[in-house]
């Protein structure tokens, strides 16, 4: 470079990998910011369900409430009868021809649900009147008649709450 003249120096832009770093860190920041909105919607959508269902099921456990204690009752009293053993007395009279004759001579004057106590007491022996009821296949509040019935044969022994037939 002789004689005064300058040099043209071309300007060089001066890149800052700092500048990059930055431009790289703000769209992450903006996708992140994103995938948090969507999440944060999943997120109500899926409460908002749970909720859904747990109104559902308590809609549902309210219905079914009253059947279920009807039936747990019921599953109570049937191992309560099936845990029920027939005496000894009993199953002599049951096994003896002459006297399974006057048990059925019974059932066919008596006839109908007397004849099925008879012979659900012949089977299991002593029973409450839940218990028979079960067992005969009819309602709680018809077992005083039949025992009434039974009792004015003279064919039923009382002991506290609970029947069975007399030996004959």
């Amino acid at each position: 470079m002789a004689g005064g003249e300058l040099m043209r120096v071309e300007a060089v832009p001066i890149v800052d990998e700092r500048d990059e770093m930055l431009v790289a860190l703000r769209a992450e920041a903006r996708r992140l910011r994103a995938e948090l909105l969507t999440a944060r919607q999943a997120t109500q959508e899926a409460e908002a369900g749970s909720q859904e269902a747990r109104r559902a099921l308590t809609m549902l456990r309210q219905q079914l409430t009253p059947l279920y204690r009807a039936l747990r009752a019921v599953f109570g009293e049937l191992e309560a009868v099936a845990d029920i053993q027939p005496s000894d007395s009993t199953l002599a009279g049951a096994g003896d021809s002459r006297i399974a004759a006057v048990w059925e001579s019974w059932k066919t004057k008596l006839g109908g649900q007397c004849a099925k106590v008879i012979d659900v007491l012949l089977t299991h022996g002593e029973m409450n009147t839940t218990q028979l009821a079960i067992a005969v296949g009819t309602r709680r509040q018809n077992i005083p008649n039949l025992i009434y019935k039974l009792n004015q044969a003279g064919l039923i022994n009382k002991n506290g709450g609970r029947f069975s037939l007399k030996s004959l």
